[in-house]
Order: C-alpha cells, then structure tokens, then sequence
C-alpha cells in the first residue's frame, strides 16, 4: 500500500514553478522582483525563500536578467557609435498649389514608407562605456585609479627633466 502525502500543495508548486516560463519573459522584459511578486501572488518573504530553497528558481531569474543585460549592452554600444536605421514613416498630405498662387495641403491616405535615418553618436552613451569596459586604459572614476595616474605622470615629467639636464 502507498502513502500519498496529504493536504495543499506548497504555494511553490501552487503558483511559483507552473509560471516558470511566464517568470523567465518577465524578467527579459525588465521585471523587478517586486512585479514578479505582485504578479504570482506571493509576499516578499515567501518568493525569497523560495529562490534560497529553489535553486531552478535563482537560476531562471540569473540567466534572465543577463539576457536582458546583453540586449542593453548591444543597444547601448549602438547609441554610442551611432548608425544608419530604416524608419517607418507616413505619408500625411501633399502640398498643393492653387491657380491664385496660394498654397495647399491635401490629405491622402495614410500610406507607409521607410526611410534611412542616420542617428549620430551618443557621446554619453561612449563615456559609459568607455569607463566601465577600459578601465584599464585610464577611462575611469575611481579616485584611487586616478590618483595612482596622476603621480604616474609627474613621475614621467621628473624622469624627462632630468634626462633633459
């Protein structure tokens, strides 16, 4: 004779692992914890619990969030180094002129086209980048980096000065 286990299910099994794959979206889509929470159901506690008991549930919401970070890293680049991007733009009206010299716009319909737009650079979009993928070619804030540069270069100007002497 088998023994089932009696009573409700966990609110794990409940509502937390049959949302899996709605869970894995929303974070991709830049959910923060507290929407998934609000979004299952679940307190604040139960749901940390449940990622500190559940390591499918930490890892769902780890491997998410970096494919979201991913996508911001590409479209973060793209902004800093500009680029040429297909837009779809709409015909409005077509400017007509009148015998009587006046000038006109008759609406048509709303017809569809793309055009080629360059988008230039963002330079602030750069100087992030910059700053945290080559710190170690000097782009950085960090006081003790930048001290450490600073002596660096009086060091260089005292070298030049003597060999200069």
């Amino acid at each position: 004779m088998s023994v089932s286990k009696r009573g409700r299910k966990s609110v794990y099994d409940a509502k937390i692992k049959p949302r899996f794959l709605e869970i894995a979206e929303w974070v991709r889509k830049g959910a923060t914890e507290a929407d998934i929470m609000k979004r299952l159901g679940v307190s604040h506690t139960t749901f940390n619990k449940y990622k500190n008991e559940k390591p499918e549930l930490l890892e769902i919401i780890k491997k998410n969030r970096m494919d979201a970070v991913d996508k911001i890293e590409n479209a973060m680049f793209t902004s800093a180094t500009g680029e040429l991007r297909k837009i779809k733009k709409y015909a409005k009206c077509r400017h007509v002129e009148y015998e009587d010299g006046k000038r006109s716009c008759e609406y048509e319909t709303m017809e569809a086209y793309e055009e080629e737009v360059y988008i230039p650079p963002n330079t602030t979009a750069g100087i992030y980048l910059l700053k945290h993928w080559a710190k170690d070619r000097g782009y950085t804030n960090d006081p003790l980096t930048l001290e450490l540069k600073k002596q660096e270069l009086e060091l260089r100007k005292e070298i030049a000065e003597n060999n200069n002497w």
